[in-house]
């Protein structure tokens, strides 16, 4: 196996950053009824800010840029990100909004139900892009979602694709989101759930998700990283497609697994074939679940390297 180098790129991720209110259950709730939880915790979230907090510990020198409130939760994702040495020089305070919040199930079986009000995340703009373009420029890697202002995630991928730095759109979470913003990234990640939302292909296979890749392809969304769960993960351009099996751990908390996954597509990506890198980022994706929380789940380099040396032995 061919391993990925350790990271010397410079990524800078643009997105939301939540305060994660997680509740245990033995599962999701029906309409109407009342469960009693196990356990309530509260802790630093929001794709962006776990996707920073990813890609720091897995070596790159990482740049957060977004919205909090002016508020003890937005003071706590601050000062979490820093002690995680990320630059929060460019991260907004919104005086008239909250700090937004995620609303997570966390089931016994490990899946979850996360219900997000993005509240201060829809105060960075277009405007506060056009700011930051010296800052985009200074780039290897633009990193951003769909948990900010659509139009504010179209003037980041035009800014990048000006720059001339690559951009990996994280397509999540699922919304009402044209197609054609997808074009201007350079690399797109949905999850199954959002490949369907957007091409009408139910995935339950790995030949779904090539039939899903295709349709992709059909809107001129050209170069795709889909994320199949415990199937793994397919990389797919209109003239190649690479099925990369999940690793099998013990997970006992999905959240953010997925935002390990992007935020190691981030640093992998362009060091090696597309089979080491997805090996790589199915072990960071993987590796995640086997913790408790979002940011706090994000494993590091060392973890990454150690797990994929024992299971290449």
């Amino acid at each position: 196996m061919t391993r990925i180098p350790k990271s010397s790129k410079k990524i800078l991720v643009v997105g939301s950053a939540n305060v994660d209110l997680v509740t245990r259950v033995p599962r999701c709730p029906k309409p109407g009824e009342s469960l009693v939880g196990t356990s309530f915790t509260t802790v630093p979230g929001g794709k962006g800010a776990n996707q920073a907090v990813a890609s720091a510990r897995q070596g790159a020198e990482t740049t957060f840029v977004g919205c909090v409130g002016d508020d003890s939760f937005g003071a706590m994702l601050r000062s979490n990100l820093e002690r995680e040495g990320i630059n929060v020089d460019h991260v907004k305070i919104d005086a008239n909004d909250p700090t937004g919040t995620a609303c997570i199930y966390v089931m016994d079986d490990g899946d979850n139900a996360i219900v997000v009000t993005p509240a201060a995340n829809h105060g960075l703009t277009p405007a506060d892009i056009e700011a930051l373009h010296p800052v985009i420029a200074a780039h290897d890697v633009v990193l951003t979602q769909l948990e900010i202002r659509l139009e504010t995630v179209e003037a980041l991928l035009c800014a990048s694709r000006s720059a001339g730095v690559f951009s990996i759109l994280d397509a999540g979470p699922v919304r009402d989101t044209p197609i054609e913003l997808l074009r201007l990234a350079d690399l797109v990640s949905p999850n199954e759930t959002e490949a369907e939302a957007f091409t009408g292909v139910p995935i339950r296979s790995d030949d779904d998700a090539r039939t899903a890749a295709g349709r992709f392809h059909e809107s001129g969304t050209e170069t795709l990283v889909i994320k199949l769960g415990a199937r793994g993960a397919l990389f797919a351009t209109p003239g190649q497609q690479h099925n990369a099996p999940a690793f099998g751990v013990n997970a006992i908390d999905t959240v953010a697994a997925g935002d390990a996954f992007t935020a190691a597509l981030a640093i992998a990506w362009g060091n090696g074939e597309p089979a080491n890198v997805l090996r790589y980022a199915n072990a960071a994706g993987a590796l995640a679940t086997t913790k408790a929380g979002a940011q706090d789940a994000m494993p590091t380099r060392e973890e990454i390297d150690l797990f994929l040396t024992e299971k290449s032995s």
